[in-house]
């Protein structure tokens, strides 16, 4: 009987021991992790598909990003973001001028695939992603879109980071709209994991 109790205490032990060792390899890549993003953000709704082309006539009045996210597995996470920024009178959006101030509101769900092991198999200190979700945000109407995102995150330490991120939002009532259409929004953030 000594042996048995023995033999299951030194399995348990052994189990134990194992489980804490990729417990902590799985915190290192941010397995079963929340993350708390805070920053600004930049907003090009210019009219054009190329998300790069007059890169100073983006918005960036009032520029705060917040977003919370939980990666549940090594290569899965979910976010949900808050953005504002606000368009001045005059700027153009797709080529109709603004005739006066109007802020800008955008809440967004997003899932997210992490690729950074398949491109960059020992690097911990950064992390590729790619993702899709849906959002809501105004500008003088309210509109829904859905949200094409890639980004990149550079870990200083295990839990502090500088996030980049570009999201393509696609309104769904895009014709009916003047201002609250497709568009582009980039940020960058400070990332800290808890």
């Amino acid at each position: 009987m000594k042996k048995i109790v023995l033999f299951l205490l030194l399995i348990v032990v052994i189990s134990y021991d194992c489980s804490s060792q990729s417990l902590t390899k799985s915190q290192l890549r941010g397995e079963d992790s929340w993350v708390l993003s805070v920053g600004v953000n930049a907003i090009g709704s210019l009219g054009t598909r190329n998300p790069v082309k007059d890169l100073g006539d983006f918005q960036f009045k009032r520029p705060f990003a917040l977003a919370i996210q939980h990666r549940w597995s090594r290569i899965f996470s979910i976010e949900q973001d808050f953005t504002m920024n606000r368009f001045t009178e005059n700027t153009i959006i797709d080529g109709n001028p603004v005739p006066e101030d109007y802020n800008y509101y955008s809440t967004n769900t997003y899932l997210k695939y992490y690729i950074s092991d398949d491109l960059f198999r020992t690097a911990t200190w950064f992390d590729v992603f790619v993702g899709g979700g849906l959002g809501v945000f105004t500008i003088d109407e309210f509109n829904t879109s859905a949200n094409a995102v890639i980004g990149g995150t550079f870990w200083v330490n295990q839990d502090i980071g500088i996030r980049l991120q570009g999201v393509g939002k696609f309104a769904f009532n895009h014709k009916d709209n003047l201002f609250d259409n497709n568009h582009l929004q980039y940020m960058i953030q400070g990332v800290f994991r808890f």
